[in-house]
């Protein structure tokens, strides 16, 4: 599977359910390997906005592209084709808590697994090294044998970070990965996450409200208030007077 990066584009997009909108004539792209920050207050439609450059959601006016292909012209083959090469960390791992950390990270790969190779993880410590090394900087790598139950919540949430990692891939869409996070370990899960997408080529849209933490690894800072792109500009330009005005009546900008 290529694992190159891929441009993602919105053409006007809205979603609504019912009478409520999340998102109102939003027009973005992504350029392939881009680092991208998703900034904005809870309720923004931050998470509505990655699940449709994930092909979860359809849009209710609009076009969403991925390598340039609307994606609701897609095949069914074309699109579960794109959704594996999407990664979506969101908050709350949704772990398997009767199994061990080093089988919830492996099944970030399933996907992608033959039915041998799926087998013999579940019977076999297969891929302990490789694992074990995307969970070194999460501070998780002498947990690697525990059970996902037996961990704290901010702990499976560095799970879920590190089962997204493995696959590799093409598209990572980050939805608050380290809001359960304490400082240090928020900063080394986002330090990872963008030096992953870096080395891969991959392409990495991440929402966080640690803006501190992501804007000096993002190449670009997207603000996203009341369903409205209200933002979009390079760190440097994006001023802190700007960011005020983006969370205004709101106290979760770190």
């Amino acid at each position: 599977m290529n694992r190159a990066g891929a441009e993602l584009r919105l053409e006007r997009v809205s979603r609504s359910w019912g009478k409520q909108r999340a998102l109102e004539d939003v027009s973005l792209t992504v350029a392939p390997g881009e680092r991208v920050l998703l900034a904005g207050p809870s309720g923004a439609g931050k998470s509505t906005l990655l699940r449709l450059l994930a092909g979860a959601l359809r849009p209710t006016h609009g076009v969403v592209r991925a390598g340039g292909i609307d994606l609701q012209s897609m095949s069914a083959h074309e699109l579960r084709r794109h959704r594996a090469r999407c990664r979506i960390v969101e908050q709350g791992g949704l772990l398997v808590p009767q199994l061990d950390v080093h089988r919830n990270v492996l099944a970030g790969r399933l996907a992608d697994m033959r039915w041998y190779a799926v087998l013999g993880a579940a019977l076999w410590r297969t891929d302990a090294d490789e694992v074990r090394r995307i969970l070194e900087p999460l501070g998780l790598a002498d947990r690697q044998w525990d059970l996902a139950g037996q961990l704290s919540g901010g702990q499976q949430q560095r799970v879920a970070i590190a089962r997204a990692l493995i696959s590799r891939p093409a598209i990572l869409l980050a939805d608050e990965p380290t809001s359960s996070l304490d400082p240090r370990t928020a900063g080394e899960a986002t330090r990872l996450l963008v030096e992953e997408a870096r080395q891969r080529g991959a392409t990495l849209v991440l929402c966080s409200h640690w803006l501190s933490l992501a804007r000096a690894s993002a190449d670009r800072i997207v603000g996203i208030r009341g369903g409205r792109l209200v933002l979009d500009e390079s760190p440097g330009d994006v001023d802190d007077e700007a960011l005020e005005r983006l969370y205004q009546g709101s106290d979760e900008k770190l």
